[in-house]
């Protein structure tokens, strides 16, 4: 048997991108897959966040094991569904794309599902789409999942 497809499921905790989890695991209907849930703590924001009291260090520590908190949670909550299902987590800082697309080619992901945020107009412009740099840049398939899809 096959080694399993190795999933890099990247997730911000919007409703959105839950739904794309949702859906990544419903991959392994059809294939034999293994799953790491990643999320970004965007560069900038533990700085913001300091500003209002506190070390960057402390602030930086507090986010991760928050953001790991509620990972191992929605881990939890789809494991009641398949308990069988491989999955785990990371939390990293930095740049979302940049560090998407290194965490995929360092440890050889066969693929990146993530959820778009669909914006258009002036705010993509400005913004612009994580998603869209993932498929960009990445080193392995992307599948990106619009709203109102699921």
């Amino acid at each position: 048997m096959a080694d399993p497809l190795k999933i890099l499921v990247p997730v911000d905790f919007s409703s959105h991108s839950l739904a794309t989890l949702d859906f990544a695991l419903s991959l392994t209907n059809f294939v034999a897959a293994s799953y790491v849930l990643l999320y970004v703590v965007v560069s900038g924001e533990v700085e913001t966040f300091a500003s209002l009291g506190g070390e960057p260090e402390e602030t930086l520590a507090r986010h991760k094991e928050e953001a790991a908190a509620r990972l191992a949670d929605e881990i939890e909550r789809r494991r009641l569904e398949k308990p069988e299902i491989q999955i785990e987590s990371r939390v990293v800082s930095g740049v979302p794309f940049k560090e998407i697309c290194r965490i995929a080619d360092e440890e050889s992901f066969h693929m990146i599902v993530i959820g778009t945020h669909g914006r258009t107009g002036l705010s993509h412009l400005l913004i612009g789409s994580t998603a869209e740099r993932v498929v960009q840049h990445a080193s392995c398939p992307v599948l990106s999942i619009k709203p109102g899809v699921l």
